[in-house]
């Protein structure tokens, strides 16, 4: 009898221990993911103050290294920006504005001193740097809380939920969104694009909580048992979805799934990372096979790039008429070196389905079309968004030329049926 009680109370202290370790665990890896996010915002604000300074400089020059630089500083910048906040849990609505101003700016900066003349793209600057002031300082106050690194998860989801926000992130919205109807007014196009990105375009039937749940497990069954929280989408979002929050002692994280059609939106998770030792071709079979059981068998390899302790991998669309890949529907996903896990997801871009019409595809003699030193190394069929905001289908050739004793290597887009250059993009 004694050696019974012994026994218990042996196994009840053990489960005690175990419970506390795996709490602590649980608190140090959801405090470093709060680090991280503060550090994502200190990089933000820093760069939106280096963003207006670039702004300003353009408006010194009318033209030459100066404006060249400033310019490409602004290219830089935007995209840098909009990189460190597609990683915040941010409300919706707000980085969707955002991130949308920022494309437009950064390429505005990119081609508008060859689309307009230099007194309009100078009023253009104007207007942007008054706004990014403003915005700059909003953002301050906005995240004023949140940059401390000192906030638990749950304080986190707070200062989003729109009952207990610290801040007005629906009025922060407006005023991005006004700032870029103020300055970058859309075309009908754009406007038709915009609607589009809502997913109202979506007809699959909406699941369940219960639904969405059982997607999560067969995707993630290592992390399915962890769940600690799942809700629906705020009221206003641009599409309804499920968020899904789970922890145990090896990560923590989260995802989202659609409401219609109960597709993967997104998924991040941060957990200890251990010693890369797979190499790329390996860890990419783990990701298409993920990428089989959760539905996305219309996509191609497209690159891969690495950090020490992972891969990050982009797949894009591939339509089944042409097969031509359609470069604005991509899936990024980031898989650990150390054992292949599927660390993040993002394919919103993918869900978001461009819309795309068939035309005539005229062949083209490279030989007259380009300078007689420029060689085509490659040729390909893609979809791509042209300057009025429509897809359209493009030769992709990739054609490189002598330059000063180099090699310069370009990607060149060009549309099958009107003979125009999309795109130019020189690669490095």
């Amino acid at each position: 009898m004694k050696r019974f009680s012994f026994l218990a109370l042996f196994a009840i202290f053990s489960l005690s221990v175990y419970a506390y370790t795996t709490n602590i665990q649980k608190k140090d890896l959801q405090n470093a993911l709060s680090v991280q996010y503060a550090k994502n915002i200190a990089d933000a604000s820093a760069k939106l103050q280096e963003l207006d300074t670039a702004v300003k400089k353009t408006m010194l020059f009318n033209e030459g290294e100066g404006d060249l630089r400033a310019r490409e500083d602004i290219w830089r910048l935007s995209s840098d920006i909009q990189q460190s906040v597609s990683s915040l849990p941010l409300d919706p609505h707000f980085s969707s504005v955002w991130m949308n101003y920022l494309s437009r700016l950064g390429k505005f900066a990119k081609t508008g001193p060859e689309q307009t003349e230099p007194r309009e793209f100078h009023a253009v600057m104007d207007k942007a740097s008054g706004n990014i002031e403003n915005l700059s300082n909003e953002w301050a106050a906005a995240t004023a809380d949140m940059a401390s690194g000192n906030l638990s998860m749950e304080e986190w989801q707070q200062r989003m939920d729109s009952e207990k926000a610290s801040f007005d992130w629906k009025g922060l919205s407006a005023s991005v969104q006004q700032y870029t109807e103020s300055v970058f007014p859309l075309t009908a196009s754009e406007s038709d694009a915009l609607k589009k990105k809502e997913l109202k375009h979506i007809e699959d039937p909406a699941i369940s909580k219960e639904q969405a749940l059982d997607k999560f497990k067969k995707l993630f069954p290592d992390t399915a048992d962890q769940v600690i929280d799942l809700k629906k989408s705020k009221p206003g979002s641009p599409y309804p979805f499920y968020h899904i929050r789970f922890s145990d002692q090896e990560s923590v994280g989260y995802i989202d799934i659609t409401e219609k059609g109960g597709h993967v939106l997104s998924f991040l998770t941060e957990r200890p990372a251990g010693n890369g030792r797979l190499d790329a071709g390996t860890v990419q079979k783990q990701v298409e096979q993920f990428l089989k059981v959760a539905g996305y068998t219309d996509v191609v390899f497209e690159e891969v790039r690495e950090n020490d302790t992972a891969f990050h991998f982009v797949y894009t669309r591939q339509e089944p008429l042409h097969k031509a890949k359609v470069l604005s529907d991509t899936i990024q996903i980031k898989a650990s070196k150390e054992d292949g896990r599927i660390a993040g997801v993002n394919a919103a871009e993918y869900i978001r389905k461009e819309q795309l019409k068939d035309q005539p595809i005229v062949k083209i003699d490279w030989n007259t079309f380009f300078h007689k030193q420029v060689k085509v190394n490659r040729e390909e069929l893609v979809y791509a968004e042209n300057e009025h905001g429509r897809q359209r289908l493009a030769y992709a050739l990739t054609v490189t030329m002598e330059e000063n004793g180099e090699t310069g290597t370009y990607i060149v887009l060009v549309d099958t049926e009107t003979k125009e250059v999309i795109r130019t993009e020189q690669q490095k």
